[in-house]
Parts: structure tokens; sequence; C-alpha cells
């Protein structure tokens, strides 16, 4: 057997043909890739606008028009820096970053309230890449949709952006022609390489958290040295069988804007039965994420929808919500297994200026009261828990007109009762009350002269 080699020099390819006299065996092609350099020929880094590193970022390197599963990737270092030594023999190649890991990472709800803002037009967006963070939904246009699903993420609601990736990445060298809406002109998510020279190429791109306008995004703890905010609850010793409403109040010193928290409870020792409304206006149940309330997860956020509006802050002392639990078990020692816990979201709150305290529990819980408290008016109501009729018991210090209602637990008004008062005890019934589905109500007595007096029914 006689065996001929030809080589094209001039080619990418070399052609190997093995002849036997007369007879054409075989022809086979072999495709080399560029040789393997000591420095890399295509490069970049990958760092957000405030020059913060995306490390783990993928980049993926391959010919311009076949599909991905062609393509070679590598990851960013931890500084954000790429390198191919070695790439596919194609003049034309396409570089491609993409991150789909975390998506809560830098998304909290003061977040919610800076996008907020941009929308309501009280302080604009200063940079074009907050407006891509801020477009979650991916319509090219920021809207009170991006917030609806931002709140969904941050509540577990979503474990991901349903129309979104957690990370976009904008070619470094791209100009907007118009900052102020960036969406006007596709903006180059990829960077095109004409491979076909010797020269070195730069692809760095600039990476975009999705829903972090406030670029927060990190890989590591959150920011250190953060001023300490307190809640309170009350020790709420119970026995099995018996329905507890456990107010929870913002302790802390200083004025807050916006709070976002995660509670961790017992479900052996506790079953919730429903969070209630508190004193802040339009804390409704689109304020809290229940989807693991079984395993004893509880998720909740709160930010002003009128920022005009003095009342819509948090105030010392205010008590944000009620949580209706449940007794399983007896509670040992009479505390409550309730705790915050940043395994179930990071615990956050925010002033006006975009301060950002963290949260923790008063290390002295309140102390539950069990006694009426002094005053021109006070009223129970029983059986609580009950499923029949609902009894009030009211005091007067006077003869007065009032007026009972009952609501959801979110402020909807189910019932009312308007009644005449004498100075001392009397009771009044509401049979009808026996015919509303079962939950947590909010009743509330209250005199023309300004008096009023509150609390919670767990109807069975």
């Amino acid at each position: 057997m006689t065996c001929i080699l030809f080589k094209n020099a001039g080619a990418k390819q070399v052609f190997y043909t093995i002849l036997i006299p007369a007879v054409l065996i075989a022809r086979i092609v072999v495709l080399h890739a560029q040789p393997e350099s000591s420095s890399p020929r295509i490069f970049g880094k990958i760092v957000g606008e405030t020059g913060k590193a995306a490390p783990a970022t993928v980049v993926y390197l391959g010919p311009e028009s076949t599909a991905r599963d062609s393509a070679i990737s590598v990851k960013t270092d931890s500084t954000g820096y790429f390198g191919f030594h070695s790439f596919p023999g194609h003049k034309r190649l396409i570089v491609t970053p993409e991150l789909y890991e975390n998506p809560l990472n830098g998304v909290s709800t003061y977040d919610l309230v800076l996008i907020s803002k941009h929308i309501l037009g009280l302080k604009a967006f200063d940079s074009p890449y907050k407006w891509i963070a801020a477009d979650v939904n991916k319509t090219n246009s920021i809207t009170s949709l991006d917030v609806a699903e931002i709140r969904k993420l941050i509540l577990g609601i979503y474990s991901e952006f349903p129309n979104n990736t957690s990370w976009r990445f904008i070619d470094k060298d791209y100009s907007f022609p118009n900052p102020s809406n960036p969406f006007s002109q596709t903006f180059p998510e990829d960077i095109s390489i004409d491979a076909s020279d010797d020269e070195a190429h730069d692809a760095s791109f600039v990476a975009v958290k999705i829903g972090d306008v406030n670029n927060t995004a990190q890989t590591g703890a959150r920011p250190a040295n953060r001023p300490t905010a307190t809640l309170s609850w009350p020790l709420a010793p119970a026995g099995a069988g018996e329905a507890i409403t456990v107010p929870v109040i913002y302790t802390g010193a200083d004025t807050l804007e916006a709070i976002q928290m995660g509670f961790r409870f017992d479900p052996a020792r506790l079953q919730l039965l429903s969070p209630s409304q508190g004193a802040l206006p339009y804390y409704t149940s689109g304020n809290f994420g229940l989807t693991k309330a079984g395993a004893g997860e509880i998720r909740s956020l709160w930010l002003p929808s009128d920022y005009s509006d003095p009342e819509q802050r948090i105030a010392p002392g205010t008590v944000l919500f009620y949580l209706s639990f449940k007794v399983l078990s007896p509670q040992s020692g009479g505390s409550l297994p309730l705790q915050l816990d940043e395994g179930v979201l990071a615990c956050a709150a925010w002033r006006a200026d975009g301060t950002e305290y963290a949260l923790s529990q008063a290390t002295e819980a309140l102390t539950r009261e069990t006694s009426p408290a002094a005053g021109p008016l006070y009223a129970s109501v029983r059986p609580n828990p009950g499923a029949g009729a609902l009894h009030f018991d009211i005091m007067s210090d006077k003869s007065a007109k009032a007026r009972i209602s009952l609501f959801g637990p979110y402020g909807t008004r189910v019932l009312v009762r308007e009644i005449d008062l004498e100075k001392g005890a009397r009771e009044f019934a509401l049979p009808e009350a026996a015919q509303l589905p079962a939950g947590v109500y909010i009743w509330k007595v209250h005199t023309k002269t300004g008096d009023r007096v509150q609390g919670h029914w767990i109807k069975l």
C-alpha cells in the first residue's frame, strides 16, 4: 500500500488522501481551531455601572450564524475579567454573557420606592441602566406592572421573573442616543468580533441586575455598619387549641418610609390563620407572601402609595400588622415561637433619604395585655374564637350614640350596627355574624363623641 500526503499550507484545512494503487479509499477533512496563544485574543471585563464586578458570569463565544450549542464558554473571575485564548475557526464571532442565578440579589422594597417615585415623576432615574433594571417585564417601558412583578419576587410568589433574565449585559462602548429613554433604539446585548485578523479584541460589558435600581447586588452579606431598627411583639402564653392574635409593632426611634421582613414560626406549634391590617394604610393581602406559611415562613413588605401623605410613614410605636395563630401545643415559658429570619427574606427598612436599617427583634418583648385598659370605653367579644352569634360586652362611662362595625382582615367592612350606650355595662348580640365565613375579623366600637376601641374576632 502506498500513502501519499497532500497539504494545502495556505488554508486552515489539512487534507489527507490515502491511496491504494488505482483505488481512492477515503478522503478525510480535519478542522483545526486557532492555536492557543499565551495572551487571549478576545477578552473583556463585565462590571456594573458603578464598577462592581459581575463574577461567575458565563460568557459564550461562537460563530455568528450558528446555534449556541456550537459555542465555547468561560466564566468571569472575581474581578469580572474573562478571556478566550482559542476559538472556532470562523471570521465572524459573537460574544454573549449570561447570568441567571439568584434573581432576588440586590432587589428590595427600596427599589420599589425608587421605581414608584420615577413613575410618579417625583425623582427620575439618572442613568439609562436604571431604566433597563426597572423594566422587569421586558416591555421597553416602566409601569406599575413592573412594580407588581418585583413585589411578587420579594414576597416569594415568583422564584424568578417570568419574562426576563436575572441580569442583562450591554456593550460597554455603546452610547445611548437618548439616555432618558434607552428603549428608543435597540441596545446591543452581544458583541460581534471580526476574527479574520490577528488583533486582540476587547469585548467588555456593563452588567445590569434586573430589579436593582440602587446598585446593591452583591455576592456577600448586606452592607456593614447599618443602623438598627427594632420590632416587637407580645409574649403570648396560650394553651393548645386556643387562638391568639399578635401585633407586630415598630419600636425603633426613627421614622421610616419602607420596610420588608421575613418571619419564621414553628409549624408544629402554631398554625397561621391570617395576617390582618394594623395602623398603616393600604396594608393588604398583597403585602404578604404566604406561599410557604405551611412550612412556617411569612414574608411582608410595605411602602407608601402616596409619598406626599405624611400619614404614610412608619412612626415609632406603629402597629404594622397583626398575625393570628391557632395554638397547636402549649407555649413553653410563655414564649412565642416567632422570629425574624434573614433566611426567609432580608430584613431591612429605609428612611426617606435612602438610609438602610437592619431589623432586629427587641430584646425585651412586649407583655401580652390580658386585663381591660382603663378608659371611657371598653369592649370585648365572645365567644372568641366562635362559630355562631357574636356578643359584645361594652362598658361606657356615659350614655352615647355608638356604632359597632365588623371588618375583614384588610379593612373591608362586612357588618355594621348602630347602638345606644348607657353609662355602665351593656351586652349586644349580633346573630347575623354567624353567617359570615370562617376567618379573622377586626371589630371596632366607636362613639359620636370620639371614643373608640377595637380588637379581633376569629370565626371558626
